[in-house]
């Protein structure tokens, strides 16, 4: 009788009426305050309100059960697929709409509703994707500042690969902690191609400038990642480099500077085909004859055959000695190599190689020098 009364009652009230009675039923009915047979006929009621021809009304409803987690779904459902102004409290924050409820709203394409799911806490991974895949820029946006929504591979890779075209999108991606490596490398370096492709970079620096810039911001992009990469993150970062030709003697030379070996073995399991097993083998023992051939399989150069076992050494070394505060082992590296190389750079690559390690060495000093300063301000 609840339900039919409600009906009747909503043929003669004004919109305002109707308003406050079913912000009031809603309220009874998330709060349980029905006996059971009449609940069902409460709810029943809101159903039928859910029909209401004023959007206003139908708003008050979404508003009062938009969290709730004891609703029908059926209304749920009704309020999710009316107006934008209607459904976006239940896009947004119910419970009770499924990941295929959501899909189906994002395969819908009205915008404001994506933007709206894709800032659902703890948003599923199956709609993460159907977002990246098929959404506009502005939701994509949307979906990636949400920290808390599950982005898989496929799913955030075709958010990196749309963001090449959106700054905003690289932005947030950049700010989250769960972006792979690879991925962030990719970022990084589509992020410098669009800054030395701008019109007005060009103008003040000249296109020869713009394309070294190019370069040197790539080589910056590797560099920052290098130093932090987890062991589970080398090998499709390693991927990432050679598929973007940017696994080259500098690369690795950098990583085995670092105290990347783990890094450096992978390159160059890569890049000759051999097993890891036995390249870390041959990369661990550091003999000149074994270790040569496999830099030239892998097509370094002979130059840094030298400067690479040099360096591996230098770590084994320093691997057992107390005496080294690890935060400064980078350091202490890059200085003892600076002095074993200095004028020995004979020819084009050996003095590019000489250019390499000085400049490695100035940014490995001024990273430790931060480094320090923000220990002693912390402590």
């Amino acid at each position: 009788m609840l339900a039919q009364q409600f009906v009747f009652w909503c043929e003669t009230a004004s919109s305002a009426e109707r308003c406050a009675a079913v912000e009031m039923l809603a309220n009874a009915v998330v709060n349980r305050k029905f006996l059971p047979g009449d609940l069902r006929e409460a709810e029943a009621a809101l159903v039928i309100a859910a029909e209401d021809p004023s959007p206003r009304v139908r708003r008050a409803i979404a508003d009062g059960v938009a969290d709730a987690d004891n609703v029908s779904r059926q209304l749920v459902r009704i309020l999710s697929q009316d107006v934008d102004d209607v459904a976006l409290p239940v896009a947004l924050l119910s419970p009770m709409l499924t990941a295929e409820d959501l899909c189906e709203l994002v395969r819908g394409g009205r915008l404001a509703l994506c933007v709206a799911i894709a800032r659902r806490a703890d948003l599923p991974a199956a709609v993460a994707a159907a977002i990246a895949e098929g959404a506009e820029p502005r939701a994509r946006v949307e979906l990636a500042r949400n920290r808390s929504a599950s982005l898989e591979g496929a799913a955030i890779a075709r958010l990196v690969e749309a963001a090449a075209e959106t700054a905003e999108l690289r932005f947030a991606l950049l700010q989250r902690d769960d972006l792979p490596a690879g991925l962030r490398h990719a970022l990084l370096s589509a992020l410098g191609d669009a800054l030395c492709a701008s019109p007005l970079v060009a103008n003040v620096v000249g296109l020869p400038r713009a394309a070294r810039l190019r370069d040197e911001l790539h080589e910056q992009a590797t560099a920052s990642l290098i130093d932090t990469i987890r062991s589970d993150e080398i090998a499709a970062f390693v991927e990432q480099l050679r598929g973007a030709s940017q696994l080259n003697a500098a690369v690795l030379v950098r990583a085995v500077c670092m105290g990347r070996i783990d890094l450096f073995a992978a390159s160059l399991s890569r890049l000759t085909g051999l097993p890891d097993a036995r390249v870390r083998a041959i990369v661990a023992e550091a003999r000149e004859p074994a270790f040569a051939a496999l830099a030239a399989a892998a097509g370094l150069p002979k130059s840094v055959v030298p400067l690479l076992l040099s360096a591996i050494r230098v770590w084994k070394d320093m691997a057992g000695d107390d005496r080294f505060d690890p935060a400064d082992a980078a350091s202490t590296v890059m200085d003892r190599l600076a002095v074993a190389f200095r004028g020995e750079a004979r020819g084009a690559e050996a003095e590019d190689v000489s250019r390499l390690l000085h400049r490695m060495s100035c940014e490995v000093q001024q990273s430790t020098a931060r480094r320090r300063a923000e220990r002693y301000l912390a402590a």
